[in-house]
């Protein structure tokens, strides 16, 4: 047998095919051609509209020759800002609010900074594009929309001829103009609002001389509706697209090769040779012709067994590409996708066609103020249309435009109006229409203005947030309570609440009987704490329950009582009580008597004279210098004094609880009975004599002056006319605070054995107390007076100490007895403790001082904003807090002869 073929093994690789195929020696040429300067010019001339460099020598002309719309005027005359947080407060926020009420009403807005003769005013001009509103009604909606998005904004409506002397004539008088254009934008790195507002415009400039300049700047804004401004948007959206197939460029060529090879290799020669033996050997066998068949069926089998065939297939390319960047439409892809945004923003708060105008009395100041509104217009985006600055030649017509009319400076020249002939042929020609309609953005970009949002607007006018001349800012964006306490018993009504200096028509109530657990009322001079006081005492005196007011200065409360006598009835007049005089313009007044021995009870009850004296002797050792051992002399000399006098009267004075004395003895019988005292003390002469001396100096000062017309009597004011009906007692005349401070702890320890006595002696008054109701009102004015924080010296006496002591426990305990207490002071900071935390209604007018500040915002529980309140509340303004509510309450009292709305 023939020996059988080897298989062919194959190696064809790659780099075989590819060794004819070289890139150096194809020279591929790409010819890619790309406009030098198409997408630089469309960018700067279209979308940041480069064309406005050009227009300052432009002479314009109104797009309408029929007369201007009616422009209506607000000036504000005050903005609201945080008491001690202003850098913080989000005052843009709140004029974004107003500016977008106003682009819903669809209404024009001009807003105008005004700097003349050193005063800078505001003013808000609108006109509505809609015939059926009125001018008065849309005046009325931004003064609606400015106290809902800034309460406490002030405003004042303009009539025709105040708006003529205000806004136009100081505007007739500059005769030069300029304009601001280009996307004002935020630094969202520096705080907010901060350096981006009008304050240094609204401050003013001056020249080397330090002469005032006079000049305006004028933003007129037209709202964009929704339905132009998506059709800007498509537009851009459109360019951008076709903006986009120019930004990559790409030209290329390729080259490729394949190859294959196959080969095959078998034993089929094999096949006649071995069909051959097998039909030999099959032959003897099965037969000659069958063994044949079999040995070539076999032989063709084994023939495709050894058959073998095999292949491969390479091939190869290469290419070459050439890539072009237009950097300019990249960047203008950028920018149109910067102004889709900005006009979805619109589409969110408002759109606006906005003219920025500067007026002034020379060309200097023009280019002053528009300087200093590109300081304050350039943000971190301002570079897709830059700040411009224009400044028009004098015949330009932008005056007539702007100054005279209120509009928006056209960029195009009027075309000329069809004649009636050709409108009835309709030979109205499409050029025209283009010529009227020559930008690819729409109308709005034909003006010398700027399409910008909302948000961008608030920053064009962004409101000034310093005091200046002409502009008032007040300290009320705080927010307090505004649901206070319900009161269902008999209630008083104070005043409406106030929330963020806006007047609600919620008022705050108090319970008649919650003053049992006192008052305290804090402010300044001419804060309205007098006419906030003698409100709740009317409200007393008109359910039958009796007032007495403790005046240690001026004569306010004396002349009002004069006033309330005139029509009280004869039951319930004031008995007035002022030492030193006998009557106040016409009107007789009492001379106030007070024996200090003489205890008050009510009418028929008995007294405690050992308890009345030891009280007594405290008050003179604390209001009398002593030391060493003559507080002891002056204890003996007071005791031995009302023993004897109780004794000669058969009284039992060590029983405690007696009849009340006929009379009692007054200062000079106390200076007898120190004499004799001391006779009776083995003391070394010159000692006794010594003491002696020192008693009897201190004993005389009592009868000195006004305060012995006072003290020096045999028998005191009637008490129970004093303590159970109208009074004021007023005690100006005294010479000094000590004096003062005596007098009053004695009507003070007076008081309280009163109404201790009337509580033990009349069951019907025992009833009423026991039910928490208030049976008396004690009004305590310029307490500082009498309830001064005491001063501790060692070794010497302090009337206020006496007097703050006796205060202290009467607060505590005399409300057991139907006594209310309201304490008036200017200075709270200098009262006893006692006032300011036993008391339960705090009302807080104008304080100035920090440190009182502090202490009444502490004791009502006032946040930190809260409490920067307190020095800028107006008159008639003040804070209250009581037990029953949950927090403190800004209220705003009615003026004297008004009532509460």
């Amino acid at each position: 047998m023939a020996k059988l073929k080897e298989d062919i093994l194959m190696d064809v690789r790659p780099r075989d095919l590819l060794k004819k195929l070289s890139l150096q020696d194809q020279k591929v040429e790409l010819d890619i051609q790309v406009p030098d300067n198409f997408y630089q010019t469309m960018l700067e001339q279209l979308l940041e509209r480069d064309y406005l460099n050009y227009t300052s020598e432009k002479i314009f002309q109104p797009e309408s020759a029929r007369r201007a719309k009616k422009i209506h005027w607000l000036q504000i005359t005050r903005l609201p800002i945080h008491p001690n947080e202003n850098e913080s407060y989000d005052l843009l926020s709140r004029w974004q609010g107003v500016l977008s009420s106003l682009h819903a009403w669809d209404y024009r807005l001009i807003f105008l900074l005004l700097r003349n003769q050193g005063e800078t005013k505001l003013f808000l001009g609108t006109v509505s594009s809609r015939q059926e509103v009125a001018a008065e009604e849309a005046i009325e909606q931004i003064r609606e929309a400015a106290f809902g998005s800034m309460p406490g904004m002030g405003l004042r409506t303009l009539d025709e001829k105040k708006a003529v002397d205000e806004v136009n004539l100081p505007l007739l008088d500059m005769n030069y103009i300029g304009a601001v254009t280009g996307i004002p934008s935020f630094r969202e790195n520096e705080k907010k609002g901060m350096l981006q507002t009008l304050d240094q415009l609204a401050f003013g400039i001056r020249d080397m001389y330090g002469t005032e300049k006079d000049y305006a700047m004028l933003v007129i804004a037209d709202p964009i509706r929704d339905q132009e401004i998506s059709d800007i948007i498509s537009r851009y959206r459109r360019l951008g697209s076709q903006i986009h197939t120019g930004v990559r460029l790409t030209a290329g060529q390729s080259l490729s090769r394949g190859e294959s090879m196959s080969e095959q290799g078998g034993v089929g020669m094999g096949i006649s040779i071995l069909s051959t033996v097998l039909g030999a050997i099959g032959g003897s066998m099965l037969g000659g012709i069958m063994g044949r068949s079999i040995g070539m069926m076999m032989g063709s089998q084994i023939g495709g067994m050894l058959n073998k065939q095999k292949q491969a297939s390479v091939s190869g390319s290469a290419s070459t590409n050439q890539e072009y960047l237009d950097k300019f439409a990249e960047y203008a892809e950028v920018v149109t996708d910067h102004h889709v945004a900005r006009l979805n923003e619109g589409r969110n708060l408002g759109f606006w066609n906005t003219g920025v105008y500067v007026l002034g009395t020379s060309p200097r100041d023009v280019v002053t103020v528009t300087g200093m509104l590109r300081s304050v217009y350039s943000g971190d985006t301002t570079y897709f249309e830059p700040i411009r600055l224009h400044l028009f030649r004098p015949d330009s017509n932008a005056l007539q435009i702007v100054r005279n009319r209120f509009e928006l400076l056209p960029m195009a020249e009027r075309a000329s109006r069809p004649s009636e002939t050709e409108k009835e042929k309709g030979a109205v020609r499409e050029e025209q229409r283009a010529e009227e309609n020559w930008h690819i953005f729409g109308r709005v970009y034909q003006y010398l203005s700027t399409p910008i949002n909302t948000r961008e607007l608030s920053l064009a006018t962004s409101l000034p947030r310093r005091d200046v001349p002409g502009l008032r800012f007040v300290k009320t964006a705080v927010r307090f309570a505004n649901n206070p306490a319900v009161i269902r018993g008999d209630r008083i009504t104070l005043g409406n609440i106030v929330d963020t200096g806006i007047i609600q028509n919620t008022t705050y109530d108090i319970d008649v009987n919650s003053l049992v657990r006192h008052a305290l009322v804090a402010g300044g001079t001419g804060s309205g704490k007098s006419t906030t006081c003698k409100r709740i005492l009317s409200e007393v005196i008109r359910r039958d329950i009796p007032v007495m007011v403790i005046e240690p200065a001026k004569d306010d409360y004396v002349r009002w009582a004069i006033e309330q006598n005139r029509h009280l009835p004869d039951e319930k007049k004031f008995t007035i009580y002022m030492p030193g005089v006998s009557e106040v313009d016409g009107t007789p007044v009492e001379e106030l008597r007070i024996n200090p021995y003489e205890p008050a009870a009510a009418p028929g009850a008995k007294v405690d004279l050992l308890q009345h004296c030891e009280n007594f002797v405290t008050l003179l050792n604390a209001c009398l210098p002593s030391e060493e051992v003559v507080p002891i002399l002056i204890e003996e000399v007071v005791d031995e004094t009302i023993r004897d006098f109780a004794e000669r009267n058969d009284c039992d004075y060590d029983a405690g609880i007696t009849e009340p004395l006929p009379k009692y003895p007054d200062i000079d019988r106390m200076l007898e009975k120190a004499r004799d005292v001391m006779k009776h003390k083995s003391y070394a002469n010159m000692n006794r004599d010594n003491l002696t001396e020192v008693l009897l100096t201190r004993f005389k000062s009592l009868r000195r002056g006004m305060r012995g017309r006072i003290l020096n009597v045999p028998k005191s004011t009637d008490y129970h006319k004093l303590f159970s009906g109208n009074a004021v007692i007023n005690i100006s005349r005294l010479a000094g605070s000590k004096d003062k401070s005596l007098v009053m702890s004695l009507l003070m320890q007076a008081l309280y054995e009163y109404r201790m006595s009337r509580y033990t002696n009349d069951p019907e008054y025992r009833a009423r107390a026991q039910k928490n109701s208030l049976c008396h009102l004690t009004l305590v004015e310029e307490a500082h007076n009498v309830l001064l924080k005491p001063q501790v010296q060692k070794s010497s006496g302090s009337p206020q100490q006496a007097a703050a002591d006796l205060f202290d426990n009467l607060l505590s305990e005399v409300r057991e007895y139907g006594q209310g207490l309201v304490v008036v002071d200017q200075v709270p900071t200098r009262l006893i403790e006692g006032a300011v935390k036993n008391t339960n209604y705090k009302i807080v007018h104008r304080l100035t001082a920090p440190d009182d500040q502090e202490i009444m915002a502490s004791c009502m529980a006032l946040r930190d904003d809260q409490k920067y309140i307190i020095p800028a509340l107006e008159k008639g303004n003040a804070i209250i807090c009581g037990d029953e509510d949950d927090a403190a309450a800004w209220v705003k009292m009615p003026a004297p002869g008004q009532d509460v709305r």
